[in-house]
């Protein structure tokens, strides 16, 4: 596999390495962290600023966001930063060892070339690995190593590491030798290692430790010290894991089913299904039944009161609180299969001609289904393999996807496309089985290449956390899980971004930052019967309670609390937003509906200012909408919002976006390369970098003991030699060069000019200033200098207007045109679509006030554009509006627009205005290209711009 620097773990390790700086490694205490943590959030923003009175440091990170290469990264920056070597890793279960086992091994090469060093990993299993324990992870002080445990192996008085050994020449047991080492602890999954009996002897270790986690437990090990926070929906809105797919399967004449009662309130939860979508409904005391829950046979039926887990019907029954079950009989289990199966198929064909392999994960009720003479789901499974199988092969497919499939068999004619690991294989007198288990958690990369027929595995809940693979496309759920395994962690074992062939990861910078693209492939479906009721929105739930940031599709009390605000004021500030149209009450649900931006809203209103005090910016700040439109978890048994185009004005819209919908090459020309490189030199050797110190220890070894005795630590003014320098320096531009395609040459150019004193003095900070240099002139220097050669029979994206043919389609998803929906709102009748959906006030504005005719110019029809890309150095641009305006000679103009809600042009971001400056090069570009075909005009339009102003010495 590949492996590749991704900014937000770099985020995340250069946080801690900020938090750290006055930090005492030699004489750890509580309250110089936090100290440490009071200055660190001086300057860094963070969600939640609680602290404790422990060692801990939490990072609280998305699972399928890599937190085992983070935390790798991590032991190797602050070995070389702060010159510590030993480390433990804590662990709730045996998978999630041999989960980071293979990390390290996978990730060996790469960090060796980033850090010229090797970690030695030690893993405590038996009296062979207690030895090396002793002998190299204890005795060699000089080695950076790295022991790795499960909680298991500590927290009982018996355990082997808390007895003593001859071979350590002391009366302290095992465990005690290696605190006083003062490792640096490491707890994965910091919610399933909460026991007492555990932290007992853990807490004796009395250094720092680093809890890394996308859940957290409650009360006495709760969230504290955060040092860095990239939870669910900041993951998902950053294109960093997959977007989830439910699929429902419900039985027809499925009963409404009484979930939760609230006596005091007279209220009582039901689960229901409706051509085939699951709801959940609350229904008051009095109320119809039948009408509530659109269930005919309980019409005119109310609920009279409640006692204990039963609710008293009108009708003299009685309806008892459900104990979901989530056992399945033969037929639900087939049909779960088949579905399956269907959507495996759909996506392995797509994908393959992509060279991505496609995966899927089954959850099964006992071993025994899949082990054994009696293995009921395995013969199932594998009857329906073969049975669609063979319908596929009768299809015209490509060769290479065909003969794929024919290796799908052993000599023996076994097929060889399943296997199962459960927690009782503890090794298997079966080859071929021990051969499978072996795939399946050891080797990864074997796993994933197409020479492994392999691709269905079935599990017991054994996998749970601490195995995952990137390429899982499908999670099906044919039994109960266990009762501490969350819906949040039951989808992440298919969460992770999937890697193709070459073992390159699928970013959305991959993809050429096409959104489209981009979930059309990572995109994980979870299928599962109607017997576990309101999956959906359950599993909506965890992730907002476990999450920090804002969702952008409701808001409430408990949000607003969150973010600084006391009772009164939130209550205030939910009154206003009501006022000001930006949320409305959603009775079904009973929470509060985002139905306008909320970030405007606060921007345009002085109200919530004189509210808000002090608190505005930070308020502010945290409802920065997203580009992302895409539903994080959504329900694929309901239709999406469909937005219809007016048939007459597609027509008429037709040549304009066929014109401008065309893939273009980003080029430069004539780039001043001495004169850039004047300037960063410039900027660079007027920078003021005062030597930095570093720790100096001396050590001798006892031969007695072969005991490493280390002296008294000290400061001191260090000027790093030109070898360790030159080689550090080099791997950092290397890289960062490769994660910015600028050429390696001209960065190593910059370099070798640069003033190699500020280096010695200061490596860090001043390859992060050079670097800084480096992007800023570059783009200045580039936008003068940028082209755009365009492909004529290539398009952009799919296109989301028109067929193959050339003919408007009927409707469009409304998610790609925007995040708020108006369905009251009256469009103009030169409007593309017939309902109004937009990202900002202004665009609803446009969409709906703005003018059909400017002097003796009309404008034949406009659109909100479905995410046209412009290829630019900041990304992928997107412009919103495109108008076709024709004058009374029949003289034709395209207009494209990008509408800003921002009242001056100083209010626009930095990286905005670029991509701004990068589109009028695109458009004038496109001009050329065009001729005399049409007449091409771009602007940006701030919110006190009106049409007229922008338009009136164009026409």
């Amino acid at each position: 596999m590949i492996f590749e620097r991704q900014e937000y773990q770099q985020e995340c390790i250069e946080h801690i390495v900020a938090l750290l700086e006055h930090f005492d490694f030699k004489q750890p205490s509580t309250s110089n962290l936090k100290e440490c943590f009071v200055e660190f959030y001086n300057t860094h923003p963070c969600p939640i600023k609680t602290l404790s009175d422990k060692f801990n440091v939490d990072i609280l990170m998305e699972t399928g966001t890599g937190k085992t290469f983070t935390y790798l990264n991590l032991i190797f920056e602050l070995h070389r930063k702060y010159k510590q070597n030993k480390f433990i890793i804590f662990v709730p279960r045996k998978a999630i060892l041999e989960s980071i086992k293979q990390n390290i091994e996978l990730t060996k090469d790469y960090f060796y070339n980033e850090f010229k060093k090797h970690l030695k990993s030690y893993f405590y299993s038996d009296s062979k690995s207690q030895s090396s324990i002793i002998n190299h992870y204890i005795k060699n002080t000089d080695e950076l190593s790295v022991l790795i445990l499960t909680n298991s192996a500590i927290d009982k008085k018996d355990n082997i590491l808390n007895q003593s050994s001859e071979a350590l020449f002391n009366f302290k047991s095992i465990f005690e030798n290696i605190i006083t080492l003062k490792p640096i602890s490491i707890i994965d999954e910091p919610h399933l290692l909460k026991g007492e009996a555990f932290h007992q002897y853990f807490s004796k270790i009395q250094n720092l430790y680093f809890r890394f986690g996308a859940t957290f437990p409650d009360k006495t090990h709760s969230l504290s010290n955060l040092v860095y926070c990239l939870d669910s929906i900041q993951a998902f809105n950053q294109y960093l894991v997959k977007q989830v797919a439910v699929h429902t399967l419900f039985e027809d004449n499925l009963e409404p089913k009484l979930i939760k009662i609230e006596a005091k309130n007279k209220k009582a939860l039901f689960s229901y299904h409706l051509d085939n979508i699951g709801y959940i409904k609350e229904v008051s005391c009095k109320e119809d039944l039948g009408q509530a829950l659109n269930y005919p046979s309980y019409n005119g039926v109310e609920i009279l009161n409640f006692k204990g887990q039963k609710a008293f019907l009108s009708n003299g029954s009685f309806l008892e609180i459900h104990k979901q079950s989530y056992t399945l009989n033969q037929s639900q289990i087939s049909h779960l299969l088949s579905t399956s199966l269907d959507l495996h198929f759909e996506k392995e064909r797509r994908l393959f001609s992509q060279g991505i392999k496609a995966l899927s994960l089954y959850f099964i009720p006992n071993i025994s289904d899949f082990r054994g003479e009696e293995a009921w789901i395995k013969k199932e499974f594998e009857r329906l393999y073969k049975q669609k199988r063979e319908q596929i092969l009768k299809e015209n497919l490509n060769e290479d996807y065909r003969n794929y499939l024919l290796r799908d068999f052993d000599s023996e004619g076994q097929l060889r496309v399943c296997e199962g690991y459960f927690s009782g294989d503890k090794g298997s007198n079966d080859e071929k089985e021990a051969q499978g288990v072996k795939l399946i958690l050891e080797a990864k990369e074997k796993l994933l290449s197409f020479d492994t027929p392999l691709r269905f595995i079935f599990s017991v809940w054994a996998l749970q956390e601490g195995w995952d693979n990137p390429n899982i496309f499908t999670l099906t759920k044919l039994a109960s899980s266990s009762s501490e395994t969350s819906r949040h962690q039951q989808i992440g074992r298919g969460l992770r971004l999937c890697v193709n062939k070459e073992g390159k990861r699928i970013t959305q910078k991959f993809l050429g930052y096409e959104e489209e693209k981009f979930y059309q492939i990572n995109k994980l479906d979870v299928i599962l019967n109607g017997a576990e009721a309101g999956f959906v929105e359950a599993l909506q739930k965890e992730i907002l309670q476990s999450s920090f940031s804002f969702n952008g599709k409701t808001l409430s009390h408990e949000d607003l609390k969150e973010l600084g605000l006391n009772e009164d004021q939130a209550n205030d500030m939910i009154s206003l937003l009501k006022l000001f149209k930006a949320l409305e009450f959603d009775e079904e649900n009973n929470n509060y509906k985002i139905i306008a931006p909320i970030n405007e809203a606060l921007k345009n209103h002085q109200e919530f200012k004189d509210l808000l005090k002090d608190k505005f910016n930070a308020v502010l700040e945290s409802f920065s909408p997203t580009t992302n439109r895409h539903e994080q978890i959504s329900n694929a048994n309901m239709k999406k919002d469909r937005i219809k185009m007016r048939p007459n004005k597609a027509k008429e819209f037709k040549e304009l976006w066929q014109n401008i919908n065309h893939k273009a090459l980003l080029t430069y020309k004539d780039i001043d390369t001495q004169g850039l490189i004047r300037a960063i030199k410039a900027r660079f050797d007027s920078l003021e970098l005062p030597k930095s110190k570093i720790s100096m220890q001396s050590q001798t070894q006892t031969k007695a003991t072969q005991f490493t005795l280390t002296q008294e630590q000290r400061l001191k003014e260090y000027d790093f030699s030109s070898e360790h320098f030159t080689k550090t320096i080099t791997a950092n531009l290397i890289e960062f060069a490769h994660t910015h395609n600028f050429p390696l040459n001209f960065i190593l150019k910059i370099y070798n000019v640069c003033d190699k004193q500020k280096f010695k003095n200061n490596p860090d900070s001043a390859l992060k200033h050079l670097q800084t240099f480096i992007q800023e002139e570059l783009h200045k220097s580039m936008i003068s200098s940028v082209n755009y050669q365009f492909i004529k029979t290539e398009a952009s994206n799919e296109d989301l207007l028109f067929d193959s043919k050339g003919e408007p389609k009927e409707w469009i998803e409304a998610y790609k045109l925007g995040h708020f929906i108006d369905k009251e709102a009256s469009v103009l009748e030169n409007y593309l679509y017939e309902k109004a959906v937009y990202d900002s006030k202004l665009e609803k504005e446009v969409i709906t006030q703005d003018p059909t005719k400017i002097n003796n110019t009309t404008i034949k029809v406009f659109a909100k554009l479905p995410k046209l890309s412009i290829p630019t150095p900041y990304k992928n641009y997107e412009p919103d509006f495109a108008y076709l305006l024709e004058n009374e000679q029949g003289k034709k103009m395209f207009f494209i627009c990008e509408t800003k809600g921002y009242e001056k042009e100083s209010d626009i971001r930095v990286q905005e205005v670029s991509k701004i400056q990068y589109a009028k090069k695109f458009f004038e570009a496109l001009q050329e290209h065009l001729k005399d075909k049409v007449r091409i005009v771009y602007k940006s339009r701030l919110s006190h711009q009106t049409l007229l102003e922008l338009l009136q010495e164009e026409i």
